[in-house]
């Protein structure tokens, strides 16, 4: 009897060990498992490896989705205690502004994830240039984040987040020459589904996905130019340009040009800045055509100037005859669209002109990478005929 009871006591002191051991297995889990999804969920959330492609737009989604579900629970507290006897005013509005911050926080997150979602399969494409490649520090023990920012071919401000692989492939690249992205994006959480770095840039490739202005010629004899979306034909008032949004500074406003009454006389003319609501800017040269004092408003434009280095025309922004682009067109493709020029400077520069006495020409100029940085067409008589 005595043996039985023995082994019954060892059985249950076995059965009281194993069970011990799994409660404490049981508890290991419960803890570590969600502690371990939680470190990997973050590390995939931050890690920059996984910020190009769709895996970029599930980080996304899970940040904004984590804050979402934060805001919300915030929301449901606060609507609570808003409902809650014996407040203060103060206070009831107080917990009403918080239900409302909330709220409004989580539409905001939550509403270019679901707009890019038509987007994940057909992403939108365009090409950057004036790249910037710039790293952000990890808060604590958060890695390092990296971006790519850069002007796009229509004008817009893109930031988009990168590995570090490609954030060092493209400091590499742009150390040598300029340097130009294609991307592949999602519009409404930015998020970068593929990058092409791109060193030897056709765009000429670009005409069918970027037509011109329907009434902007193909010959450059026609000394038309398009800035934005209106093409201006030379010689051309001033007061079209005004009448479009182009503004004079006050200086400028005053001025007055004496008239050509003799004949042969030289057309008096001076050059002024034009600047627009975009805080864009050009030059142009207005003319007296007339025998008697004109108000500057009421000249004629025979000369337009731009220039790329001041960055305030990007792509589709400043068009000339045959779709040439000021800063992606090259002098390959100047070449190509318009032949032969008059005169092919030493510099670099080329001179498009319809004749010796100087009545009608382009003057373009480009950079050390060969794109074309600097734009002068004149098309006006300097003289009175007669």
């Amino acid at each position: 009897m005595k043996g039985y009871d023995r082994n019954n006591k060892l059985h249950d002191e076995k059965y009281e060990r194993r069970m011990a051991k799994l409660f404490g297995l049981f508890l290991i889990a419960i803890i570590f498992i969600p502690i371990t999804f939680l470190v990997v969920l973050e590390w995939f959330a931050t890690s920059s490896r996984f910020s190009i492609g769709t895996t970029g737009y599930i980080q996304k989604a899970i940040t904004n989705s984590v804050i979402s579900i934060v805001a919300i629970i915030i929301a449901v507290v606060c609507l609570y205690k808003l409902f809650q006897p014996g407040k203060k005013i103060l206070h009831a509005l107080g917990y009403l502004a918080g239900v409302v911050l909330c709220l409004t926080i989580t539409f905001f997150l939550v509403k270019p994830l679901v707009l890019d979602i038509p987007y994940i399969n057909h992403p939108q494409t365009t090409y950057m240039e004036r790249l910037k490649l710039d790293d952000e520090s990890g808060v604590g023990d958060n890695p390092a984040s990296y971006y790519l920012r850069g002007v796009d071919i229509n004008g817009e401000r893109h930031s988009f987040e990168i590995s570090k692989e490609r954030y060092d492939e493209g400091r590499v690249l742009r150390s040598d020459d300029k340097l130009i992205a294609k991307v592949s994006y999602l519009p409404h959480t930015s998020t970068l589904i593929s990058l092409e770095f791109l060193m030897d840039f056709n765009a000429g490739l670009l005409e069918d996905s970027y037509p011109t202005a329907e009434n902007l010629s193909e010959d450059w004899t026609d000394f038309s130019i398009q800035i934005n979306d209106t093409v201006y034909t030379l010689p051309v008032p001033l007061a079209v340009f005004l009448d479009d949004g182009w503004k004079l500074s006050e200086e400028d406003a005053n001025l007055r040009l004496t008239g050509a009454n003799e004949p042969y006389a030289e057309y008096d003319r001076t050059w002024i800045s034009l600047s627009n609501d975009s805080d864009q800017e050009i030059s142009v040269l207005v003319y007296n055509t007339n025998e008697h004092f004109i108000n500057i408003t009421d000249g004629t434009v025979g000369d337009i100037s731009v220039i790329y280095g001041n960055y305030d025309f990007a792509g589709t922004e400043l068009r000339l005859p045959g779709g040439l682009m000021l800063g992606w067109s090259t002098r390959e493709d100047v070449l190509d669209r318009y032949g032969k020029p008059y005169t092919d400077y030493e510099s670099g520069t080329l001179k498009y002109q319809i004749d010796d006495l100087y009545t009608g020409y382009w003057r373009l100029n480009f950079d050390d990478s060969g794109y074309l940085d600097g734009v002068m067409v004149h098309h006006q008589a300097y003289f009175r005929e007669e």
